[in-house]
């Protein structure tokens, strides 16, 4: 579970969000915060650099460490039929990036199953808007491919609510087998 917030404007300057994550929910005992640096820079492409468990409370208790990485994201939007008439965005996204920790190295189970240590360090998605904000979404994490869908619905002019639902670890390379994985975003503008 995380509570983030965003500050800034990644158009006119850089946006920055911060996030505090649950890392375990059965003692709300263990929290790390996590941080984006972002901008636009045109042409429906932009740039982050970020860290994912920058601070951890308890690091003797956590199985995730600091991740740090930098990416680039795009959306196509010169060809007609990969624009939505109505939002006048892309349909067809995508992000490729290099990091280190969880992008590029694998868990000790992994390495105890003979899956070895080190993940590609590079990572990357591609979604696709099959329908009016229902997206296909397929990601390779570094270290294993997850695919899934999202559906966007507007509360309000102001308060975007995201559902997620995918499939983790859907190749031999790393992880103990498929996963059904799932997550519920709600988004405030003030």
């Amino acid at each position: 579970m995380a509570f983030g917030v965003g500050l800034g404007n990644p158009v006119k300057q850089v946006g920055l969000q911060v996030s505090a994550n649950v890392l375990d929910l059965s003692e709300f005992d263990l929290f790390s915060l996590s941080a984006v640096l972002h901008r636009y820079i045109g042409s429906s492409t932009s740039v982050a650099i970020g860290g994912e468990n920058i601070l951890i409370s308890d690091e003797a208790q956590s199985d995730g460490s600091a991740s740090y990485y930098v990416v680039v994201s795009r959306g196509l939007t010169r060809c007609n039929t990969l624009l939505n008439r109505r939002t006048m965005t892309s349909k067809l996204h995508y992000s490729i990036g290099v990091g280190n920790g969880r992008f590029s190295k694998k868990s000790p189970l992994d390495e105890a199953r003979g899956k070895g240590s080190r993940g590609t360090a590079v990572f990357g998605n591609v979604s696709y808007e099959l329908f009016d904000a229902f997206n296909v979404v397929a990601d390779w994490n570094g270290v294993n491919l997850n695919a899934g869908a999202a559906k966007t619905f507007l509360i309000n002019d102001t308060t975007p609510v995201s559902l997620t639902l995918g499939l983790a670890d859907l190749t031999d390379y790393s992880g103990d087998g498929v996963r059904l994985i799932g997550g519920l975003g709600v988004g405030f503008l003030f």
